[in-house]
């Protein structure tokens, strides 16, 4: 092999417009926007008002939004947020598997004749050379979404998910990728029970705790008057706030969540392998899922919802966030389901356009949503914390949804990615990335 073939072969690019599945950008820019559904109530109030609308004051309204948020929201898109990051893991690896690549712009050379110029950049030489494995690539990769996490989670918000993602990518996720789609699927269904039970245990405990005097329920719940003293005061007095719930949380709570993450990833990798989240399976087998994740899904999550608060009054939602997730995967596969026969019919390019191009700038979009929504509730900026209950949560969700929509659609006419893509893109791949169209 000449030095000029190995270097080829050490020169990866990130994936390419035509190697990007359509109906995954769709999914990811649904899941993008679900998700500012329960975040908005962390945003907005003490981490009380997540378990319990009395919170934010027992009205008619907050109770009628806590529960429209817990039963369409809550899980669900953190679900399929998670099972797209474990397909982007297969996306990722399928590219340095066999294909060849040009030593100058490290565009696809796949079906050019070796003879000939590089179509792209017009090298004469560019020797043609297979990429490797890529695992250490995916390490650096993973290694900066984490320092985003990190950065992301210290410096603005508590309810972080990168870091979260990064480390379970680092820790399992590229190793198990080549397992068979039906052991991963399997596999990560029992990780996502066990991690679900492991919740459900911390909440027994809780629960235990405060009828054994040892807790007060309020402080179960979260220390609401600290919560509304640091968010509605200076940044310094946010930060302060902040840096014990993360210290707790990641202590804590980050290993429970762990199985559950990397099941639902694995979930992910299966699914893709199998066709379903690349939309290659029949229009039947999606018009079933749809209807057996959504109607099946959201009939257990109603009767679940409103049984635990009934078995347990004063605690039901505390429990529910605990087995939300798992729960709530099926409503999920009918939330994706649903979208592909939508796609499939071509006839929603006005919805799905749009969700495409939200999904492809999915990092850009949540760092966004966090700048926001922190200008809009904290004290440093608008100082809303603490003020305002729903309906009013779901319609400054819908303006933060319309900031997201016409940003992407605006940037991605005049870029290849968004700001926070590109970033992380040129750290990956330690050499500035094209970025204008």
């Amino acid at each position: 092999m000449t030095t000029e073939s190995a270097t080829a072969m050490e020169q990866p690019a990130p994936v390419t417009a035509k190697e990007r599945i359509e109906s995954l950008d769709v999914v990811r820019g649904f899941a993008m926007l679900g998700i500012l559904g329960p975040n908005i109530v962390a945003f907005a109030w003490p981490s009380a008002a997540m378990t319990s609308p009395a919170a934010m004051g027992d009205t008619p309204w907050n109770q009628a939004g806590h529960a429209i948020t817990s039963i369409f929201f809550l899980g669900k898109f953190m679900a399929l947020f998670a099972m797209l990051f474990g397909a982007g893991v297969i996306v990722y690896s399928r590219k340095f598997e066999h294909a060849p690549r040009c030593r100058g712009c490290q565009s696809d050379l796949s079906g050019n004749d070796p003879s000939l110029p590089c179509p792209h950049c017009g090298e004469h030489d560019p020797r043609r050379g297979r990429l490797r494995d890529g695992a250490g690539l995916w390490y650096r990769r993973i290694g900066f979404l984490a320092l985003f996490g990190i950065l992301h989670a210290v410096l603005l918000w508590f309810g972080d998910i990168l870091t979260w993602y990064a480390v379970t990518a680092l820790l399992a996720v590229w190793w198990v990728r080549r397992l068979t789609p039906g052991v991963q699927i399997g596999v990560g269904v029992a990780l996502h029970l066990i991690s679900t039970l492991l919740l459900l245990g911390l909440s027994a405990l809780g629960i235990w705790a405060v009828a054994q005097g040892h807790i007060s329920r309020d402080e179960l719940m979260g220390n609401q008057a600290v919560e509304f003293q640091g968010y509605t005061g200076t940044y310094l007095d946010a930060l302060l706030t902040r840096l014990p719930t993360l210290a707790m949380f990641w202590l804590i709570l980050a290993p429970l969540f762990t199985p559950g993450v990397t099941g639902l990833m694995m979930i992910g990798m299966g699914l893709l392998r199998t066709g379903v989240l690349s939309g290659q399976r029949s229009t039947r087998f999606y018009t079933l899922l749809a209807a057996i994740g959504l109607l099946g899904g959201l009939g257990v999550t109603i009767v679940g919802f409103y049984g635990i608060e009934r078995l347990w009054p004063g605690f039901g939602g505390f429990i529910w966030q605990s087995c939300s997730q798992f729960v709530g995967i099926p409503i999920s596969l009918g939330y994706m389901a649903l979208l592909i026969l939508l796609l499939r019919t071509g006839r929603f390019g006005v919805l799905m356009h749009p969700l495409a191009a939200v999904g492809r700038m999915a990092l850009s979009n949540y760092l966004l949503q966090t700048l926001l929504c922190t200008t809009f509730f904290y004290g440093y900026g608008f100082g809303y914390f603490g003020r305002i209950g729903y309906p009013d949560l779901f319609l400054v969700m819908g303006a933060v949804w319309g900031v997201n929509i016409l940003f992407s659609l605006i940037w991605l006419r005049f870029f290849r990615f968004g700001p926070a893509e590109w970033l992380w893109r040129s750290l990956t791949y330690l050499r500035p990335q094209p970025m204008l169209r």
